[in-house]
């Protein structure tokens, strides 16, 4: 499977919750940004259903994930992000 640029947006429910291991997953991919607080961007090769399992291993049963395959056709528009990353969006054929 090709890489693609996935977005994943997730609402932590439980506070005093330690999500250190969510941040070290996420940050394990090579391009990865933290846009807001809890919305990132990774290039993975992984599905959105396999990426979504793979990060709920790092959630409460509670917590919220949503993830968007960012493919071709697709556009995206932005002010004051956390980090600059337009040069690493990848497209999928």
């Amino acid at each position: 499977m090709s890489m693609s640029t996935k977005f994943i947006s997730y609402d932590l429910l439980k506070e005093g919750q330690n999500y250190d291991d969510l941040y070290a997953f996420l940050k394990g991919f090579p391009v990865h940004h933290r846009i807001t607080e809890s919305f990132w961007m990774v290039n993975t090769s992984l599905s959105s259903e396999k990426l979504r399992d793979e990060i709920a291993k790092h959630l409460d049963s509670n917590d919220r994930l949503f993830i968007v395959n960012y493919a071709n056709g697709s556009s995206s528009a932005w002010r004051n992000g956390k980090e600059t990353f337009k040069d690493d969006l990848i497209h999928e054929s």
